[in-house]
């Protein structure tokens, strides 16, 4: 008897689910299909599953698209990196110079067979004495990344002659130094003055220095009125102090102006014709027996 109750009242329980399920079902369907502004909205918003396409029958039955450089980068990322950074003229697609993909057989040891020719694009850009491209090139992909090997060293004077001829006619230190002394960390770099030399004044700009002493010959300094007057106070101390202070007009004259080589002592008359009669100039021949300083003139104040 307690068993058909236990079985009445779970009969019960299943029936009242039910009903409550498809209550709450009938319910939702009317809220759809009686306007339910928020269902309709996110009905609308959302979107559409896409169709996959039918993969075709047999794996080969497509047509390949061509590879692009992002292609080639997936696999060979270091020198997809090297070319981006460091590629230089060499920063275009890779199968102009790689035709041939994927051939290389390590039993057959055939890698020079397959890897592309520099002479395909360039002729001997270097001359005869210098035909193979990677001793000084060793890599490629950044062409311009040239090491300091012995090849390059030993040769400097065969691709920079101007320079070597300017080192030899116009002895100096800079003549007494091997080429990497200077340019010392890779092919092409152009040091710092200071990183041997003193400034001739306190935050001295790089640029300055090559104003007046061309770099591979040194001694042979070119003034031009553009110098800049402090350049000379490393020196002449003293005279700059006097000249930078004074009232004259002279003050207002830049050193190279009168200066027009280093060490002339320049004559009056290059700027000033004769200010007064004959008579006076005979008697007085030194114009600085009167004027004094000429980078302090005495003036009336």
């Amino acid at each position: 008897m307690g068993r058909k109750k236990e079985s009445v009242r779970l009969n019960h329980f299943v029936y009242v689910l039910f009903a409550a399920g498809v209550a709450l079902a009938a319910a939702s369907c009317a809220g759809m299909h009686e306007g339910n502004d928020s269902a309709t909205a996110i009905a609308e918003s959302s979107p559409p599953v896409p169709v996959e396409a039918a993969a075709p029958a047999d794996i080969f039955d497509v047509a390949p698209e061509p590879l692009t450089v992002a292609d080639c980068a997936r696999c060979h990322v270091s020198h997809y990196q090297n070319l981006k950074d460091q590629g230089g003229k060499h920063r275009f697609n890779c199968q102009l110079c790689h035709k041939v993909f994927h051939a290389y057989n390590p039993r057959k040891n055939n890698f020079d067979e397959i890897m592309p020719k520099c002479a395909s694009c360039h002729q001997r850009p270097h001359g005869q004495k210098h035909v193979d491209c990677l001793s000084c090139h060793a890599n490629p992909h950044t062409p311009r990344d040239v090491a300091y090997t012995g090849t390059i060293t030993s040769s400097c004077r065969d691709c920079h002659g101007k320079q070597a001829g300017q080192l030899a006619q116009h002895p100096s230190r800079h003549t007494q130094q091997e080429c990497a002394m200077c340019h010392h960390e890779k092919h092409g770099y152009i040091p710092s003055c200071f990183e041997c030399h003193e400034p001739h004044y306190e935050k001295q700009g790089q640029e300055s220095c090559t104003q007046c002493h061309p770099v591979h010959m040194p001694l042979q300094i070119a003034f031009t009125p553009a110098v800049d007057a402090q350049i000379c106070s490393g020196c002449h101390d003293a005279v700059y102090g006097l000249w930078s202070k004074t009232p004259s007009k002279h003050g207002g004259v830049n050193c190279s102006q009168c200066h027009t080589e280093h060490g002339l002592i320049p004559d009056c008359s290059q700027c000033h014709d004769q200010p007064h009669d004959a008579s006076f100039h005979t008697k007085y021949p030194n114009c600085l027996t009167c004027h004094v300083n000429p980078h302090d003139l005495p003036v009336k104040m």
